[in-house]
């Protein structure tokens, strides 16, 4: 059943045609990303979907009754509501479902004949409709989403109008993710979530029974989540299907199909054109009026599009300095008597691309600036290599003056550059023409990231993400940064420090390999200790029982010892589903978030055992 459909959508904003003629359907419980530049309409487009704008041309339809989750990037909320008490406001429709459920049921006690099996109908779709929506569990699931999305358990109860931008969308987005609606339309729900809470939103996502149409940037998330891609190019709404993987390929392969068409239509046209050329006037006029008269009805291909415009980032001669580059020893971060991050032994050498990974407010930036030199650190010392200089990107741009234009402030960075020089340079990161002269403070989050260049890929769209991480991949210098985008980290990470209850640790590799290692941590913390229970049966030497199935196999102590594991296993499942159920770990976001991350992986190494024990069958 489509959830909703699109049909010839238009919608001009000022002078410039947004949308050109939309077409879209989506089905029920479908996930679609979409995805296109900054400023190319995407946002408009959710917007038209959710009723905020009205579209100039077209029609939106959606399925009867169907309920629209949106969240709105700047969120409000009544005076005086705590956040949980808004979340729990999502829970509406479960209520009144379940409402009619026990005015049913009521019915049905004292009813017979047509009417009771009209009654029993009815209650069935209703108890369809409740687990669709989820709401067996309703009050702990508010507290379960409030705390994946990185939510901290001290501010449900707070007024939520108190909260920063980044809180009040996680709460605008908990709300909506709660109430389970038929058609869920999220705008860059990545932006204000740490990594750990964008793991969890991903995982809801593919379980969440709605449909959803998301606009985002966050490429790990259209892979994991999306059954197709759309793409808003020059107003218009092209669909790929499969994730964002296949988007990349399909979108490559039809562009050069296309373009050979074209290529092929352009060498006919201009052969034809000759002989026209050549034999008007001759014996073979007639033939050639006859194919000018075929030339003048050929429906032209036109030229295929293959937005290819993106940031030139080229990296100026810098000059080399000595192999150690920065060393910390005993550091302690924080701001004034407060110490956030504490014991920080971190030496870095030339070469180290290091990404910095942590839940929100644990101090990653704060930890960056002492780094940098912006800040100063509370105790310790940092011992900077010869040579050594340091460029700093600050995520919230606060070194750009707000008064200014970009070209004032590449004036303001680099005095003796000419003019041409410095529009030059802001070409390469598309500002062009009348962008030069802009002011600061009108330019949006992508467009000062552009300029300024912690979290340099928020607000960047695609092309420029990719176009940054070549950039940074070719750089000769050290890399320090901080991200939530994993495939960011992954491309460009060799270490990766993890920074987590006031401690700072240090891993190798990129962050799937620093996941890999958190996992296998988490194995073997979990593992001992059962094994450690059973293991005077395996020491002593006990006899294998004669009716086992070990008795089958080649190998028998082996087999033994994975049913040991598997016990093991399934003892600490039991264990974590046991806790999920519990205050002390629903009511702390950390504890449940790398409760239900431990979970998945157990059920997965379970999986894989109970493979591996089948085989000895």
């Amino acid at each position: 059943m489509s959830v909703l459909q699109l049909f010839d959508l238009k919608k001009t904003l000022g002078s410039e045609e947004i949308l050109r003629g939309i077409d879209l359907r989506l089905e029920a419980g479908e996930k679609v990303g979409c995805v296109g530049r900054n400023g190319g309409g995407k946002t408009t487009l959710l917007r038209l979907i959710e009723g905020e704008l009205p579209p100039d041309g077209g029609r939106i339809q959606l399925a009867r009754g169907a309920r629209v989750g949106y969240v709105a990037q700047r969120p409000e909320f009544p005076e005086g509501t705590s956040a949980r008490a808004y979340v729990t406001t999502g829970l509406e429709e479960v209520h009144r479902v379940e409402a009619e459920l026990h005015r049913v049921g009521d019915v049905m006690s004292h009813s017979s004949g047509p009417e009771l099996d009209a009654l029993v109908k009815r209650h069935g779709e209703l108890t369809h409709r409740m687990e669709s929506l989820g709401g067996w569990e309703t009050e702990r699931r508010v507290e379960i989403v409030m705390a994946g999305i990185g939510l901290p358990c001290e501010l449900w109860d707070r007024e939520a109008n108190t909260f920063s931008g980044g809180e009040k969308n996680r709460t605008s987005m908990a709300r909506e993710l709660v109430s389970v609606p038929d058609l869920l339309l999220l705008d860059e729900p990545t932006n204000h979530l740490d990594l750990a809470g964008i793991e969890w939103l991903e995982s809801y996502l593919r379980t969440l029974s709605s449909a959803g149409l998301f606009v985002s940037h966050d490429r790990r998330l259209l892979d994991n989540v999306a059954d197709s891609i759309v793409e808003l190019e020059r107003g218009r709404l092209t669909r790929y299907p499969g994730n964002y993987g296949r988007y990349l390929d399909l979108k490559a392969e039809r562009f050069k199909s296309a373009l050979r068409a074209w290529e092929e239509q352009q060498d006919f046209i201009r052969k034809e054109e000759a002989f026209i050329r050549a034999h008007l006037g001759s014996q073979r006029t007639g033939e050639a009026k006859g194919r000018q008269k075929r030339l003048e009805s050929l429906e032209r291909l036109p030229r295929p599009y293959h937005d290819v415009r993106r940031p030139v980032i080229r990296m100026l001669e810098v000059e080399r300095g000595g192999e150690l580059v920065l060393e910390t020893r005993d550091l302690s971060v924080g701001y004034a008597e407060r110490t956030i991050v504490s014991e920080v032994d971190l030496r870095i050498v030339r070469g180290d691309r290091i990404g910095i990974v942590g839940p929100n407010g644990s101090g990653k930036s704060t930890l960056l600036r002492v780094l940098s030199g912006r800040a100063a650190p509370i105790v310790g010392t940092i011992e900077r290599g010869h040579r050594a200089s340091c460029g700093f990107f600050d995520q919230e741009t606060a070194e750009l003056d707000e008064a200014g234009t970009p070209f004032s402030e590449i004036r303001r960075a680099q005095p003796l550059w000419t003019d041409e020089e410095i529009r030059s340079h802001l070409a390469r990161f598309l500002f062009r023409g009348a962008d030069v002269g802009l002011a600061v403070r009108t330019l949006s989050g992508g467009e000062r990231a552009r300029l300024a260049l912690d979290e340099p890929t928020n607000h960047l769209d695609l092309p420029s993400r990719t176009a940054l991480e070549e950039f940074l991949g070719e750089f000769p210098g050290v890399l320090v940064f901080v991200s939530h985008d994993r495939a960011f980290l992954d491309a460009l990470a060799t270490r990766i420090v993890e920074v987590r209850d006031g401690r700072a640790r240090v891993f190798r590799g990129n962050y799937s390999e620093y996941r890999a290692a958190i996992a296998a941590e988490a194995t073997r913390a979990a593992a001992e200790a059962p094994v450690r229970k059973r293991a005077p049966e395996l020491e002593s030497g006990a006899a294998v029982p004669s009716n086992s199935r070990a008795g089958k196999s080649r190998n028998p102590w082996k087999l033994q010892r994975l049913e040991v594991a598997i016990i093991s296993l399934e003892d600490e499942r039991k264990s974590l589903l046991e806790a999920l159920g519990t205050e002390a770990v629903y009511r702390d976001p950390a504890a449940l978030r790398e409760t239900q991350t431990r979970l998945a992986e157990l059920e997965r190494d379970l999986e894989q055992k109970n493979l591996e024990w089948e085989s000895f069958i």
